[in-house]
């Protein structure tokens, strides 16, 4: 299922990153994958040609400047841990500070981040002189390509924005950078922090749990399709999408998200309600709902915008960050 149609429905989530609201405490860096200690790129992996919607890229040699574009942190997560430092990202969070969960793995005198919320300015791209674009998670990249890939080898996302899996981000970065024997490493890393998630918690196996967003009066945004990744990931801890969810009302054919009006505020119950608000109002009037009261009672988890983003947008970085957040939730269950 393409993120591309959650797009619409949630606006990008107010913004993926922190910059909307306070960022949380940052994940133990020692849980994180680490980058391929010495890895340099295989000159035997150039000339790397790489087939994507827009085309096919073919990169010459080893990249020394690294340029990157996202929506979500995907290629820029996927080369910090293969041990590239790109020279910029822009992204279209709307903020320029990078994601907490990238504290102390991304050098801000080495990696400018610049505000490309309103679109990718081809020229101050240009001025980087970067030798390779990663762009596989820019939403918007059907109108940037033509001019992106005149300034340097431009990857793209494979067949819709949104549809790849953080397994296969980290892929394809690492055949841009000529780092496919590290590639995975990179995944086993982010893995295990997954399975040490779900063995530390085993009675959370077969809990149900809904995950939403309240950022429209009178509405909440929830999850309701299996093929999400943020259900996915959930889901890989052992517990299950609630089936009370499952009528709400879809926001488009197809659509990941359903929303629920005030009288069905109820259905978001289960054994674990993760939740986050893009405003102090917004979590006032659901909670003050006589209908939430049950949700309240239970295992009830208010977080912030960043970690539903990184829920959303599962990251090699990012899903250590999220299942540190998601841990006290996971604890009641135990």
């Amino acid at each position: 299922m393409s993120r591309q149609r959650l797009f619409g429905a949630l606006a990008l989530l107010t913004a993926v990153s922190c910059g909307l609201v306070a960022c949380g405490t940052v994940q133990d860096s020692s849980s994180s994958p680490a980058a391929p200690a010495g890895a340099a790129a295989d000159p035997a992996a150039f000339p790397a040609k790489i087939v994507h919607k827009f085309g096919t890229t073919t990169v010459q040699k080893a990249p020394a400047r690294v340029v990157v574009v996202g929506t979500s942190s995907d290629d820029l997560d996927a080369a910090l841990a293969l041990g590239v430092t790109p020279v910029a990202f822009f992204t279209k969070s709307g903020s320029t500070e990078a994601p907490s969960y990238l504290k102390g793995k991304l050098d801000p005198a080495k990696t400018r981040i610049v505000d490309a919320a309103n679109g990718v300015n081809a020229e101050e791209v240009g001025k980087l002189q970067p030798d390779l674009i990663l762009a596989t998670a820019d939403y918007g990249l059907d109108q940037e390509y033509a001019n992106l890939s005149k300034i340097a080898p431009t990857v793209g996302y494979a067949t819709d924005w949104g549809a790849q899996t953080w397994q296969e981000h980290v892929k394809v970065v690492a055949q841009a950078l000529g780092k496919t024997a590290d590639a995975q490493q990179v995944i086993d890393s982010t893995q295990a922090s997954i399975d040490k998630a779900k063995a530390e918690y085993p009675k959370a196996a077969g809990k149900t749990f809904t995950a939403s967003v309240g950022n429209a009066p009178g509405k909440l945004f929830t999850l309701v399709s299996q093929k999400d990744f943020a259900v996915q990931l959930i889901q890989s801890l052992g517990l299950k999408l609630s089936p009370a969810v499952l009528d709400a009302s879809k926001n488009e054919a197809g659509s990941p998200t359903g929303t629920l009006t005030p009288e069905q505020f109820d259905k978001v119950a289960a054994d674990a309600v993760i939740i986050a608000f893009t405003s102090p109002d917004l979590r006032q009037a659901f909670e003050s709902n006589q209908l939430v009261a049950p949700v309240k009672a239970g295992n009830y988890l208010v977080t912030d915008m960043e970690t539903i983003s990184a829920l959303r947008y599962p990251t090699v970085y990012g899903i250590p960050f999220v299942l540190d957040k998601l841990k006290p939730v996971l604890a009641k269950l135990s």
